[in-house]
C-alpha cells in the first residue's frame, strides 16, 4: 500500500464522557471511525483486487449478453464488493471499441419509513462502457467490439483474444499487500514468425514467479511493438534468425525502453538450428540495438539480473551454451536460450533439473529487476 493512499483513511474516534449527548452526528462519527478502520485494515493488510470468482462467461447460446459469476473483490478504498448471485449483462448495440466490464462499490439508501432513510445497503454496480476504468473500479473483463451484431464468446486463446471474445488478461487478482504489478508481454514481430515461441516455457516461469514474488504478475500474452509503450513493464522477445523492425516499431520500442520498460531477448536455438541460421538472431539484435543507440556489452555480477533475488557469479547454462549475458540500460540479451529450459528442454532432449532451475532462477531475477525499476526501488 502506498503511503500516499493513507490520506483517504482519516481516523477520528469519539471519546465518551458522562453526560455526552448521543445525537445523529455523534452516532455517525462513531460508526464512521469503525468503518474507516476496517477499510484501512482490509486495504493495508490484504491489498486490493479480485478475491475469488467474478468470472465473466458467455450466455448459451451466445448472444450480446454475458454472465458475471458470483464472487468477491476488494477495491482500492478497502470496500468489500460481494456478488452473491450470477448477474446477466447485455452489451448494447451502441457500444463500440473496447468495452470495459467493471464492478463499482456503491451505498444505496434503504426505504425504512424515515426521512432521511436510516439504513444503507452496501451494494455494487456492474458497468460496461468505453471510458477508462475508474481508480476504485474492479475490472472483471474487456471485450473488443467491432460491430453491433456479433455474439460474445469465450476466448479460444485466453492469451490472445480477438474481437467479441471475453478478455480476462487485465483482471487483477488479490495476493498480499503490494503497490507493485509486474505486467509481462511477449513481443511479436511484424511478420508474426515468432508468435508463441517458448510460450509454454514462459508461462511455466511466470507461474513460478507468481508463487514467490511479493507483487502481482500479469501476463498479456502476445503484444505488438506499437502497443507496448503503455501496456507492460517487461517484454520477452524470442525468435530465430534475423530480427527486423519497421521504423515505427523501432520508435515505439525505444519509447518503451526510455519509459523504464525492460526488454529481455534471446534466440530459440532449436529453431535456428533447423533453419540453419545459428547465431543470426543475436548478431542482428545487436545491430538493431546499435541503431537505437543501445550498444550492448557483457554484464556480470554487478548487474541486478545477477543478484535481484538469486545470486549468480556466472550466467547459467542454457540450450545455447553458457555465453556472456549482454546488456545496456534496460535491454538484456541472453544468447543461451533459457526459454527452452523453462519448458524442460528441446523436443526429445529433456534437460537435467539443475539446468532448468538455473534458467528459471535467472529469469526470476529479470522479473524482480523489472518490478524494482517499475516501482522506482
Amino acid at each position: 500500500m502506498n503511503v500516499e493512499d493513507l490520506a483517504s483513511f482519516a481516523l477520528r474516534r469519539v471519546t465518551a464522557y458522562e453526560g455526552l449527548a448521543i445525537d445523529s452526528a455523534t452516532w455517525t462519527d462513531a460508526h464512521t471511525y469503525h468503518q474507516t478502520a476496517q477499510r484501512l485494515h482490509t486495504r493495508g493488510l490484504h491489498g486490493w483486487g479480485i478475491v475469488s470468482g467474478l468470472d465473466v462467461t458467455p450466455v448459451e447460446p451466445p448472444s450480446r449478453a454475458v454472465i458475471l459469476q458470483p464472487g468477491m473483490a476488494i477495491d482500492r478504498e478497502g470496500n468489500v464488493i460481494r456478488v452473491a448471485q450470477p448477474v446477466r449483462l447485455v452489451i448494447e448495440e451502441s457500444v463500440t471499441g473496447t468495452a470495459h466490464v467493471v464492478l463499482r462499490f456503491v451505498e444505496t439508501p434503504v426505504d425504512s419509513g424515515t426521512v432521511p432513510p436510516s439504513r444503507v445497503d452496501e451494494l455494487y454496480q456492474l458497468i460496461v462502457g468505453e471510458p477508462a476504468v475508474g481508480a476504485n473500479d474492479i475490472e472483471v473483463a474487456r471485450i473488443a467490439i467491432d460491430n453491433a451484431t456479433s455474439a460474445i464468446t469465450r476466448a479460444r486463446d485466453p492469451l490472445a483474444p480477438i474481437a467479441h471474445e471475453i478478455d480476462g488478461r487485465f483482471r487483477r487478482h488479490l495476493r498480499w499487500p503490494s503497490a507493485d504489478t509486474l505486467v509481462v508481454g511477449q513481443l511479436v514481430l511484424a511478420d508474426g514468425s515468432n508468435a508463441g515461441v517458448h510460450r509454454q516455457g514462459l508461462v511455466n516461469m511466470l507461474n513460478g514467479l507468481r508463487a514467490s514474488a511479493p507483487y502481482v504478475v500479469q501476463f498479456l500474452g502476445d503484444v505488438r511493438a506499437e502497443d507496448i509503450a503503455a501496456s507492460c513493464n517487461l517484454l520477452y522477445l524470442c525468435a530465430a534468425g534475423p530480427v527486423r523492425l519497421t521504423a515505427r516499431e523501432g520508435t515505439q520500442l525505444l519509447a518503451f525502453l526510455r519509459g523504464g520498460g525492460i526488454l529481455f531477448a534471446e534466440p530459440c536455438v532449436e529453431m535456428e538450428s533447423s533453419q540453419k541460421e545459428n547465431g543470426r538472431f543475436v548478431a542482428s539484435f545487436q545491430r538493431l540495438m546499435a541503431d537505437l543507440k543501445q550498444e550492448l556489452e557483457p554484464i556480470g555480477p554487478g548487474h541486478p539480473v545477477f543478484v535481484a533475488r538469486h545470486v549468480f557469479g556466472l550466467p547459467p547454462a542454457g540450450t545455447g551454451g553458457q555465453a556472456a549475458i549482454l546488456g545496456k540500460g534496460n535491454v538484456i540479451l541472453n544468447p543461451n536460450d533459457y526459454g527452452c529450459c523453462w519448458q524442460g528442454g528441446p523436443t526429445g532432449k529433456p534437460l537435467a533439473r539443475e539446468v532448468i532451475r538455473g534458467a528459471v532462477e535467472f529469469a526470476e531475477n529479470v522479473g524482480w529487476h523489472a518490478a524494482n525499476v517499475a516501482s522506482g526501488t
